[in-house]
């Protein structure tokens, strides 16, 4: 046999070298190819088939530790990880996604000091940074995540992710200008980038800019049309626009495409609640939660919806939750008080404060929230100076509702210590903080006009009554801010009567009318028999679903003010109602509707000035007198002054017109008050003081402010015999 020389024996090495490494290269590919076709098990077969042959490879850990990273096997990937940068500890991809995998095992501080490690090793390295931005983001420390992300930039202006990634930063921050400036800036490298589109949709939209947003979203679904958060975001925007129905189809579709979605089903509910379905507002909020139990909004949505469902206890556990996972969590915190606040548990709320007063982050909060207390404590003096202290910057940057309820607050301290321009001037920030944009004032006087068209119809007014032994709730109705609230907790006050505040049971109807019916509300004489009796039942059975199950009351008030308008409906379902029309003076009436925080809507715009919500009273007064004249219904005023001045005589008129004796628990409305919870108006911290005479005549303090709007209060000044 003819041996080998050494020149011979040295490229025999040399190949068979090449062969066991072209061997280790085909097995890693088919490893790569198997991993990235979801095929773990057989990828991981490959994998420790390697490691036990001892060819190592940074790919090689770092690929398993993936592997067992998806398969949620946090302690394993962390080993195989570790593994891999103790081994190759310049193969710097390892480094993320060891960081990744502490982040999931609750060690952030480990996880940042790995991170960190890289950026020592290779200072340009981009995704290091971008992960420790990411970490801060889940920390709710987002100052800190906008740090790290503009080192990222410095490094390369141009890292596309870098850019988004900062303006979703900056947009949660409260500053959706910039936010919008880096996500054109993104744009301008890659105009289809859809996670930018998708971006900068929501960003408009925060802006106001819905219709560009919209463009931008749809650019986006062009693109990839199954992107759930595309799908999402547009149905923030439709939400807003009031297209409820094609919100909900959006929202619905980004579920059916990522089951987990948990933004999506917290948008829903909250859709859901703001249409009045509280049941499946809860359900979907809840799979938010479900899906991604740190989700703090979602817990704060929730607690929310647990309060319209007189859920309290339920909602602050809520509002707690959210706190424990993020401490600076603002909105949480908001929302907390805020309920200890409307529910007059002062004693909870002066602890909690006591609780959370080292942290900084909320100290703009606590201030504001103390000088409430001291303001419904009646020391004006002390609750000014705390009011005083918040920050101007904290005003300026903090999210809208903080904002509105900052002017709201230092706007009646203001009027205590009779700083009366003063007072003036933050009552009218805080309804231009006010989130109306989407609010149509027409829409709602287009509304009153309408159902104002069926007295001048024949058919209407002359109709006979079909429903001869209808059961007939009251109906406590006026304009908004004219003592409806305080009459209300008296009125509950009685073993026999209970009230159903503020719920919109009459739009439950109305929405059967126009989609089941497809009749319009000036058309209520073509509702035959049959179809009056459904409404009947529907309207009867949902009075009944939110009254007190446990009170078997013999009279079921439903209060809601601006029904006063929808009087030619509730005629028309029950004819034998009895009707009680509140009323106040009309400049005090206006002027307590500018002063309030209301929820925007249609018709709570109208109250963004004194002048326009003026014109809105004088309009709904004149069609009340017309529904007076014109319907044949049982009616009591009851006038909010004589109230106070006469409280036992007009108290027992009202009862006596509703059918019910006189009971000495009326006089203790306040206790009934402070046991009740949350009460949906702005009167929650007034119904539980004694009777007052402060707020009569209070209107001229700000006379200078009426001058244009005499046109339209001085005749009602002189109906209702005010002098």
């Amino acid at each position: 046999m003819k041996g080998f020389g050494r020149k011979d024996i040295s490229k025999k090495n040399s190949t068979e070298k090449k062969v066991k490494n072209l061997e280790k290269d085909t097995l890693i590919s088919n490893a790569f190819s198997l991993h990235s076709r979801g095929k773990f098990k057989e990828a991981a077969e490959i994998y420790n088939f390697l490691i036990r042959n001892k060819i190592y490879d940074p790919r090689i850990f770092n690929n398993l530790g993936s592997i067992f990273f998806q398969l949620k096997k946090f302690d394993k990937a962390i080993l195989l990880f570790e593994e891999s940068i103790k081994r190759f500890p310049n193969f710097l991809e390892t480094y993320p996604n060891l960081a990744n995998a502490l982040v999931r095992k609750g060690n952030n501080d480990l996880a940042k000091k790995i991170l960190n490690r890289a950026i020592e090793l290779s200072p340009k390295f981009l995704k290091a940074y971008s992960s420790i931005a990411g970490i801060y983001v889940g920390e709710g420390n987002l100052k800190e995540a906008e740090l790290y992300l503009r080192k990222s930039l410095e490094i390369n202006p141009k890292d596309i992710n870098s850019l988004v990634n900062l303006a979703c930063v900056l947009k949660d921050l409260g500053s959706p200008t910039q936010a919008e400036r880096f996500l054109r800036n993104a744009l301008e490298i890659n105009p289809k980038y859809d996670f930018a589109l998708i971006n900068l949709g929501a960003v408009l939209n925060e802006l106001g800019k819905i219709d560009e947003g919209e463009e931008f979203l749809k650019k986006a679904l062009k693109i990839n049309p199954a992107s759930p958060m595309a799908l999402n975001n547009l149905g923030n925007i439709l939400s807003k626009k009031k297209n409820d129905q094609d919100a909900e189809k959006y929202y619905r579709k980004a579920i059916e495409l990522k089951k987990d979605f948990s933004l999506a089903y917290s948008n829903l509910g909250s859709l859901l609640s703001k249409q009045g379905d509280l049941i499946g507002a809860e359900k979907y909020t809840k799979e938010a939660i479900n899906y991604n139990p740190r989700f703090e909004l979602a817990h704060v949505n929730l607690g929310v919806i647990k309060i319209d469902l007189d859920k309290l206890s339920e909602a602050e556990d809520l509002f707690l939750r959210a706190i424990k996972i993020n401490q600076n969590y603002n909105y949480a915190y908001r929302s907390l008080f805020s309920l200890y606040e409307k529910t007059n548990n002062i004693k909870k709320l002066k602890n909690k404060m006591e609780e959370f007063n080292d942290n900084e982050s909320i100290i703009n909060e606590i201030l504001m929230f103390k000088a409430r207390i001291f303001f419904r404590e009646k020391n004006y003096t002390t609750a000014k100076k705390l009011i005083d202290q918040v920050s101007d910057e904290w005003v300026k940057n903090t999210d809208h509702q903080s904002n509105i309820l900052f002017w709201s607050y230092k706007g009646f301290i203001e009027d205590k210590v009779k700083n009366f321009d003063a007072a003036f001037k933050c009552f009218e920030k805080s309804q231009l903080n006010l989130k109306y944009e989407n609010c149509n004032p027409e829409i709602f006087l287009n509304y009153i006009k309408t159902y104002r068209r069926n007295l001048d119809n024949k058919l209407f007014i002359g109709r006979k009554n079909s429903t001869k032994n209808e059961p007939s709730p009251v109906f406590l109705i006026g304009f908004p801010r004219s003592g409806t609230t305080l009459l209300d907790t008296i009125l509950r006050s009685h073993p026999e009567i209970d009230v159903i505040e503020e719920k919109p049971l009459i739009n439950s109807v109305e929405l059967i009318i126009k989609s089941k019916f497809k009749y319009s509300l000036d058309e209520l004489h073509k509702l035959s028999a049959d179809d009056i009796i459904f409404l009947q039942n529907h309207y009867l059975e949902i009075l009944k679903n939110n009254s007190d199950k446990d009170k078997n009351a013999k009279i079921l008030i439903d209060k809601f003010p601006f029904q006063t308008v929808c009087l030619p409906l509730i005629n028309t379902l029950f004819p034998n109602a009895k009707v009680i029309f509140t009323h106040r003076n009309p400049y005090d009436t206006v002027l307590s509707c500018f002063q309030q925080s209301f929820e925007p809507n249609h018709a709570m715009a109208n109250f963004r000035s004194i002048d326009s919500a003026s014109e809105i009273y004088d309009l709904t007064m004149n069609i009340w007198l017309d529904y007076k004249k014109k319907l044949k219904m049982k009616f009591i005023t009851s006038k909010y002054e004589d109230l106070i001045d006469q409280f036992d005589k007009h108290i027992l008129k009202i009862l006596d017109f509703i059918g019910v004796s006189w009971d000495e628990n009326i006089k203790n409305y306040r206790d009934t008050a402070f046991k009740r919870g949350k009460i949906n108006t702005p009167s929650s911290s007034q119904v539980v003081q004694p009777l007052y005479k402060s707020s009569i005549e209070k209107w001229r303090n700000y006379e200078q402010y009426f001058k244009n709007s005499n046109r339209y209060l001085s005749k009602w000044k002189d109906y209702f015999k005010y002098s």
